[in-house]
């Protein structure tokens, strides 16, 4: 019978033992999710071109891209060009359990953004009956194109750093584990949301540099030089 209870006692010791060896801490957590690797791939095809607005049409559609300029009544708008930006990103992560309780880390392995700019050049439709205005103004429109182009490539580390931001901030407010099963999916949510905000204001301070940028090839004196070139 003493030998019975030697071995309940020593087995349930060896169990703790066991347990305080195996169980987490937050250190432990934090040092599974260092040095994520971010790696961004950017899609930038061609514009697509629509000759099928009037330039009323398109003078509206100006208006509503540049507020800022409080363009007059008399002005006429014979193209514009609008771009879009999307993001997407993936997550790879592991859970490590290392304790009998059920506790985890979240250990994030890498992040996959996939970040795409999709343009349309708008020119009314009586330029395509000129071929000096057609060429005029897709040369004007295309500079657009180019500084759309060029702001995204530039930006391409801030999206970098906006993941490893997120990530950053994830970890800072929310940690990395230990935390119960229970608890996954929620953790999982929630990290996807902080690198989002993290991207969108990414992509906010992109819109702010293209249109700043933009500002420079939509002059006065621009909007006379073509007017001047061809017959309207």
């Amino acid at each position: 019978m003493f030998n019975r209870i030697l071995n309940f006692v020593l087995f349930v010791l060896a169990v703790v033992y066991l347990y305080r060896y195996q169980a987490m801490s937050v250190m432990d957590c934090d040092a599974a999710a260092q040095d994520v690797p971010v790696f961004v791939q950017v899609s930038m095809p061609d514009p697509d071109l629509n000759t099928e607005l009037s330039y009323a049409q398109i003078t509206q559609k100006f208006r509503n891209a540049h507020e800022n300029l409080r363009a007059g009544g008399y002005m006429q708008a014979l193209g514009v060009t609008e771009f879009a930006m999307q993001v997407q990103f993936g997550l790879q992560f592991v859970e490590k359990l290392k304790s009998f309780s059920g506790q985890m880390c979240l250990v994030p392995q890498k992040v996959e953004v996939k970040l795409a700019l999709n343009q349309t050049i708008f020119l009314g439709k009586s330029s395509t009956r000129s071929r000096c205005q057609f060429k005029t103004l897709m040369d004007h429109e295309m500079r657009h194109v180019t500084i759309n182009r060029d702001v995204v490539q530039k930006n391409i580390p801030k999206f970098e750093a906006a993941a490893k931001e997120g990530l950053a901030e994830f970890a800072r407010q929310q940690g990395w584990g230990p935390y119960d099963f229970s608890d996954s999916e929620v953790k999982k949510r929630v990290l996807n949301d902080y690198l989002g905000a993290a991207m969108n204001r990414t992509i906010k301070e992109t819109e702010r540099q293209i249109n700043s940028q933009q500002s420079r090839v939509d002059t006065p004196e621009e909007y006379m030089r073509i007017g001047r070139v061809c017959r309207w």
